[in-house]
């Protein structure tokens, strides 16, 4: 078409050349002293008496000997000698080398060394940050220059903006002496504009609207939302990426036969706007016609067909077949046919515009699992990772066990990545295993402390925190924890909270099913319950000591029971003394039951799968206990990714926590530090505020001669909590992510009936930053009553995890 130009539009490559060797030439020139393979001397055909080398200064001679073939006994010529001349300066170490003859058939050696880089400098650099380029660039300081690595750095360069959507940037360097044999490199750039898509053509579309297939490609017109964004700016790999979307979008839609070309790309003359367009050839729409299974055939086609997502006279779609492939790969695996070989064959009929589509199936030989070798695991021990594996040496070939085990390793959340290459013997009916893996920091430790004046101005308050946790401690896979926090309590008048807490737990005692843990915390904890405009304000004192022991058994896949014991002394002081009757002190021994199913894809950091716990403990009065009361309760959490691309992952996360305490003695009611409430960081943080916890709350008379009360909160004995939170990354090289939340709840007591009326809400963003120090979490949460009104901001900052073990 006139005005449109092939794809690689852009002369980059000259740009760069004409850069690259001007830069070069000129670096040439200024070091040069005398001409590069300076004419020898001539030279009879005569044995070498001595060699010496004269002129080097950093490069030893013995290194500079290493270069030549030359050595003493040698007869001289003129080839032999430009052939060593050629050598020494291939070397890249020296600007000139020059041979001459000395007395009694001396042969000696002249160079002139090439400077060493004494410093590297970045100018004009602004869209490309000079640290990012730091491990990325080739010349080192101290290090001899050398033009063929200032040329490679030259194209790092040229690419790390490139990605950024800088296809105009022009980079260079100058070397500037600081004293003999010494220079600075510095690389410049002219980072001139990015290009901005100025339209986005697609033609040839007939069936799918315009809008239909920009919604989902990379490539998008410049818009003011540019700005926040960076869409908009012409990036090579989304064009790529648009090409073989579309081209897949049709083919999953039943245009079997659909192609994308090459796109077309016109450059305006200012070099800032591009007009990209995409030609599309639909074909004809087709349906599946008949599926065949032939060959070996290792259980009935119907059963086989059954398992198949492409279903006869239904539309064609590529992301079935290829489910399809892989599925039939799986069944054959699965009876260990490891080099089962499954070969497609299309018949067309374009008259009914359907697809017959023919598996013609060579089972092989069945195949047995001989090696299985780790590789990358340098913290992480090797039975901690072959105790992930479903699979054993020896052991018949099959599919899904070696699905699974990749999947367990992930899981584990250790690792950045995992690969399972299999080396088939095939000769031998074997396949050996290479699992590799990297490693990822997983141990995290925190300190800080500070202080403040004190609200009273008589002195200063101190605060603080220190944090150690580590789930892959000594690489054995123990998660061992340790917590100390120190802040002012909410009356302002020198008295301090504080919490110390340890954790430990092997989740397989000696490479067993079996589990085992325990922990113990003291806190000392003052709280604000109410405010009251005749009692300004209400706290309770509690001090807290516990310890609890846990054991636990894998049942089935992914399903784990627990039981366990704990004790805890707590007592309570309340400011208000008519308060008082609702607290008391004393001891409690616990006996828990607990059944867990988790598929997710991380135990630390889940992106997708079901995560499920049933937990029910009794509070006895044994050796140690004085109560007697259950709490059963449930949390259930969905993880649903959605993924734009390899480098956009984002899911959501479907959380519900119903939570039951019920009284076993007749005369001893629940503890009410053991009811059920909402509104805290974690839980329904737009009621996170003074005085706005969602419980169940009785008046208290504050004066019997005005009749003034104050709303006391009792807790509940039944809560139910749901959420919905949206994870986008933002760095994900940082762990940084941003969320969106809703947010419902409600705590009832006995004599309540549950309705939707009775639920509470919230709405709220945020950013949740995985650091190797400790998880921060900044949120914004906003309370909205039954009208849809919302109200006012709640700032939530949290150092660890909810219950759920996500960010």
């Amino acid at each position: 078409m006139p005005g449109l130009k092939k794809y690689s539009y852009i002369n980059n490559k000259i740009l760069f050349t004409t850069t690259t060797c001007l830069a070069l030439i000129t670096g040439s020139l200024v070091y040069a002293q005398i001409p590069i393979l300076s004419p020898p001397t001539e030279w009879g055909n005569e044995p070498i008496s001595k060699i010496t080398i004269l002129g080097n200064k950093t490069v030893t001679q013995e290194a500079i000997l290493n270069l030549m073939t030359i050595k003493v006994g040698h007869n001289l010529n003129q080839g032999l000698v430009s052939s060593n001349i050629k050598a020494i300066y291939a070397s890249s170490f020296f600007q000139d080398v020059k041979f001459d003859k000395g007395s009694k058939n001396e042969l000696i050696v002249y160079v002139v060394e090439k400077p060493t880089i004494y410093n590297i400098i970045y100018d004009g650099f602004h869209i490309v940050s000079s640290s990012s380029l730091k491990d990325k660039i080739i010349s080192k300081k101290y290090t001899i220059i050398d033009e063929k690595k200032l040329a490679q750095d030259l194209r790092t360069i040229e690419q790390a903006y490139i990605e950024k959507g800088y296809y105009l940037a022009k980079p260079n360097y100058t070397l500037e002496e600081i004293e003999p044999g010494s220079v600075d490199v510095v690389f410049h750039v002219n980072e001139n504009k990015p290009i901005q898509v100025r339209s986005v053509n697609i033609i040839g579309n007939e069936y799918f609207s315009h809008n239909d297939l920009q919604n989902f490609m990379m490539t998008r017109p410049y818009s003011w939302l540019s700005i926040l964004t960076n869409a908009g700016l012409f990036r090579d790999e989304f064009i790529a990426a648009d090409q073989q979307n579309l081209t897949y979008y049709y083919r999953d839609n039943g245009y079997a036969e659909a192609t994308v070309p090459s796109p077309l790309a016109t450059l305006d003359k200012n070099k800032r706007d591009i007009s990209i367009s995409f030609f599309i050839e639909e074909g004809e729409r087709f349906n599946i016609g008949k599926i065949t299974i032939t060959g070996d055939v290792i259980d009935t086609e119907s059963n086989i067909k059954e398992k198949l997502s492409l279903k006869e006279n239904q539309i064609y779609r590529i992301s079935k077949f290829n489910a399809d492939m892989k599925t039939l790969k799986t069944i054959y695996g699965d009876q260990g046919f490891a080099f089962a070989y499954i070969y497609p064959t299309f018949n067309i009929d374009r008259v009914k515009k359907t697809y017959d589509i023919v598996y013609n199936i060579n089972k092989g030989e069945k195949a047995y699992f001989r090696k299985i070798n780790l590789e990358g695991n340098v913290k992480t021990r090797d039975n901690v990772i072959r105790r992930a594996l479903r699979i054993s040496e020896g052991e018949l070939f099959n599919s899904s066990k070696l699905d699974n085990s990749k999947a367990n390793i992930e899981r584990q959340g250790f690792f950045e990545f995992v690969q399972i290459i299999q080396e088939p013997d095939q000769a031998n009916h074997a396949v050996d295993l290479k699992v590799i893996i990297k490693e990822k920091p997983t141990g995290r430790i925190s300190a800080s402390i500070g202080a403040s004046p004190s609200v009273s101005g008589s002195g200063v308050t101190v605060f603080g925190q220190g944090q150690y946790q580590e789930p892959n401690f000594i690489g054995k896979a123990y998660n061992i924890g340790v917590n100390a926090q120190l802040s002012p309590s909410p009356e302002n008048n020198g008295k301090m909270n504080y919490t110390f807490s340890l954790n430990f737990s092997n989740p397989s005692v000696f490479d067993s099913p079996w589990s085992f843990g325990f922990s113990g915390a003291f806190s000392h904890n003052i709280s604000l319950l109410t405010s009251s405009d005749v009692i300004n304000k209400v706290y309770i004192t509690q001090n807290t000591k516990s310890l609890s022991l846990n054991v636990g058994r894998e049942v089935f896949e992914n399903t784990r029971f627990s039981l366990g014991y704990s004790i805890s002394d707590t007592t309570t002081e309340p400011s208000l003394p008519l308060t008082s009757k609702f607290y008391s002190s004393g001891k409690s021994e616990k006996l828990s039951q607990g059944l867990t199913y988790d598929d997710t894809d991380n135990y630390l950091n889940p992106t997708s799968g079901l995560h499920l716990n049933l937990s029910n403990s009794i509070a006895v009065k044994g050796l140690y206990g004085q109560y007697n009361f259950g709490s059963a309760s449930a949390v259930v959490a969905y993880y649903l990714p959605l993924n734009f691309s390899d480098n956009f992952k984002t899911n959501f996360r479907f959380s519900l926590m119903p939570r039951y305490v019920y009284q076993l003695s007749s005369t001893q009611p629940v503890p009410i530090w053991e009811r059920p409430t909402l509104g805290n960081a974690y839980y329904m943080k737009g009621y996170s505020g003074p005085g706005e916890i969602i419980s169940p709350s009785i008046p208290i008379t504050i004066s019997t001669l005005t009749g003034q009360t104050l709303n006391f909160s009792t807790g509940g004995n039944r809560s139910l909590y749901s959420s919905i939170e949206y994870f986008v990354p933002v760095i994900p090289q940082a762990g940084l992510r941003f969320v969106l939340f809703g947010e419902a709840g409600t705590v009832l007591d006995d004599y309540d009936n549950f309705s939707i009326d009775s639920l509470k809400y919230d709405v709220g963003f945020g950013f949740r930053w995985m650091t190797p120090v400790a998880p921060f979490r900044f949120e914004w949460a906003f309370p909205v009553d039954k009208n849809g009104n919302i109200g006012r901001a709640h700032f939530v900052f949290t150092i660890g995890t909810d219950s759920l073990n996500n960010m």
